[in-house]
């Protein structure tokens, strides 16, 4: 079995391999840890470990500030204190970044109720990295709120503090070897600023070189109409406020036929269903996670799991977990002692999941049905 994190991560260890753009994984041997090489088809996969564990997670946006200062109370520093033991215990976890981290800048967009800016301070990258972050999307529509020049800023952040990051045209991808494991990692979302999920042939290009050079693969993805309307996945394109948010089941799916292990996503706002497709776990919105200012949270976009798969060496599904969270303004995250996260996904995968292969239990153990 591969050894588990334990407390708080030491950059020195996590940071083992990270590539952007040309994906090519040059970088170190980590300390105590084989180089493993490059694989030319997915049936050659790793065989020094039985399985992973990977921890998923929706939009992060720890507070802002600017256009006007919001930000909770200390800083943020104890937005994650309920579920940093669940993200730090999986091999890899990951997110969404929903917003920039810079110290300053000029906003985008103009003043008005429906346009919202999102900028955290250079200092919460420490908030990710004690949390347990491996990797973070970046493909969603804040994360150009500041122009590109706080991309830049935002992608340089994250990898000086050790977390790979995907999601831009100028970071396509990113590759890490952890406690030697190669994982690839890649997101996509629906604006012209991101990677797309509606480029299919970017999509399938990005996915294949990838999978030529990890063991696990890990899709990420901002995508569909946003509100508490919007729980359930339909069929087709989905648009919001006019604008073409992608078709998911079929972007999902097309991630796993060229290699993909798993593919997450957000953007509603809310949970979606999760589906098991071809031996592998889509999970289609996790929604937000640890957003205590800026956004609203209430009823089911307050619900904000955490879901953890375990995957064995050929990235199939073995089983998972959905830990369920409810965030609270100024607070977090903190724990769902009521289960309404665990009922909510069951529900919608119950009912939007033809053929569905999957059973949820009441305390969120996720099984393959046989």
């Amino acid at each position: 079995m591969i050894m588990k994190k334990t407390g708080i991560m030491a950059l020195g260890l996590a940071l083992l391999l990270l590539s952007c753009v040309d994906g090519t994984g040059n970088g170190a041997k980590p300390p105590g840890g084989s180089t493993i090489q490059s694989k030319d088809s997915t049936a050659q996969r790793m065989r020094s470990v039985d399985t992973v564990t990977i921890a998923m997670n929706g939009d992060i946006m720890t507070g802002t500030i600017l256009p006007t200062r919001n930000m909770p109370p200390n800083d943020g520093r104890d937005i994650f204190i309920d579920c940093a033991s669940i993200l730090q215990s999986a091999d890899v976890a990951c997110g969404n970044l929903e917003g920039v981290l810079a110290d300053s800048g000029k906003t985008r967009k103009p003043p008005g109720p429906l346009n919202f800016s999102f900028m955290m301070p250079t200092k919460s990258v420490k908030l990710l990295v004690d949390a347990g972050y491996d990797f973070l999307g970046i493909a969603n529509n804040h994360i150009n709120d500041f122009f590109p020049e706080c991309i830049a800023t935002t992608i340089n952040t994250l990898k000086e503090n050790g977390i790979g990051v995907a999601g831009t045209k100028d970071c396509e991808m990113s590759i890490r070897e952890i406690k030697g494991v190669k994982y690839g990692f890649c997101a996509f979302g629906h604006e012209q600023y991101s990677l797309r999920t509606q480029d299919t042939a970017t999509v399938v290009r990005i996915v294949k070189q990838l999978r030529k050079q990890c063991d696990i693969l890990i899709v990420c993805f901002h995508g569909g109409s946003e509100g508490i309307s919007e729980r359930h996945l339909p069929y087709g394109t989905e648009y919001f406020h006019g604008a073409d948010r992608g078709n998911l089941r079929q972007f999902t799916h097309l991630c796993i036929d060229n290699g993909a292990d798993i593919v997450y996503g957000h953007g509603p706002h809310v949970c979606r269903a999760i589906e098991l497709y071809k031996g592998h776990l889509i999970a289609y919105s996790l929604g937000n996670f640890a957003t205590p200012r800026g956004m609203s949270l209430h009823g089911a976009t307050a619900f904000a799991p955490v879901l953890v798969a375990r995957l064995d060496g050929n990235g199939n599904f073995i089983d998972g977990k959905i830990h369920g969270f409810i965030q609270y303004r100024d607070k977090g995250p903190r724990r769902d002692a009521g289960n309404a996260v665990v009922r909510e996904i069951r529900t919608l995968t119950q009912e939007d999941i033809k053929d569905n292969r999957l059973d949820i239990a009441d305390d969120g153990s996720i099984t393959i049905k046989h």
